[in-house]
């Protein structure tokens, strides 16, 4: 049974360990990473998709913010061993809301400060640390104390 299941996943799913993402996701990715450089990059370094060791497997979350650091054009390691301060992810159509917690407490687990959860289809962005209970954003502007950051839904969902 495994085996056809494995059967069913596209590279990206089985090198990555989530689902392929939609064009959405990547519209809302590409938002992201534009509004946080553009309003934060001079403060902290913004990447994507790159995996993070934690103690039961590596995540590979949508989008990461790090305190500055130098780009080293010549590393070549996939992983970080320093956590980011905050991890996004966007949940893709297929991925279930329980994959995502899962990740989203690995995550917390390891010193991330706080990580993201974006509901593409009802246009919402969750916030969760390890200190304080999730606060979700449907209206306004996302306010992460624990990062300092705060980005508009408007910005985050903007389609132009």
């Amino acid at each position: 049974m495994k085996t056809q299941v494995l059967d069913t996943l596209s590279d990206y799913e089985l090198e990555r360990g989530k689902p392929m993402p939609n064009f959405n996701h990547g519209y809302i990715q590409a938002n992201l990473i534009v509004s946080l450089r553009q309003q934060y990059g001079k403060q902290f370094s913004v990447v994507s998709e790159v995996s993070i060791p934690t103690p039961t497997a590596s995540v590979t979350p949508d989008v990461l913010v790090f305190n500055k650091r130098p780009v080293n054009w010549l590393e070549i390691k996939p992983e970080l061993a320093e956590p980011p301060i905050l991890a996004v992810e966007i949940q893709s159509p297929s991925q279930a809301m329980e994959t995502l917690l899962e990740k989203v407490k690995a995550l917390l687990e390891i010193g991330v400060k706080s990580v993201w959860v974006i509901q593409p289809a009802l246009q919402t962005v969750s916030v969760f640390t390890a200190f304080a209970p999730p606060k979700t954003f449907v209206q306004g502007t996302v306010s992460d104390h624990t990062s300092g950051i705060e980005l508009s839904l408007a910005e985050i969902f903007a389609t132009e």
